[in-house]
């Protein structure tokens, strides 16, 4: 559950691809990762905090798509890689837009 890793978490009879959002040391302290659902590529209209990606898989960030899971989930959750630092980047002036931060 490390900052910036693609995983596709099951969730009942689905799954779900997300984006790990918070940092490392609060995803350790609480046993819990916030994260954001990742929706595929031109599933949706791009909108102006859209932030497409295509590494590790492709598809779009949507920052008020926000979820939290706790540290179990990812017991069966399958780890399809990372965003790169500048991908990463962009996704955080996304949410911090979205929530004014």
């Amino acid at each position: 559950m490390k900052r910036g890793s693609v995983w596709e978490v099951p969730v009942g009879e689905a799954t779900r691809t997300v984006v790990v959002l918070s940092i490392d040391e609060v995803n350790t302290k609480f046993q819990a990762a916030v994260c954001l659902l990742l929706h595929p590529a031109g599933a949706y209209p791009d909108t102006l905090v859209s932030v497409p990606i295509t590494d590790p898989v492709q598809a779009v960030v949507v920052p008020v798509n926000i979820t939290q899971y706790a540290a179990r989930r990812f017991e069966n959750a399958k780890r399809l890689g990372a965003v790169t630092p500048e991908t990463m980047e962009r996704i955080e002036r996304a949410v911090r837009s979205v929530l004014d931060l």
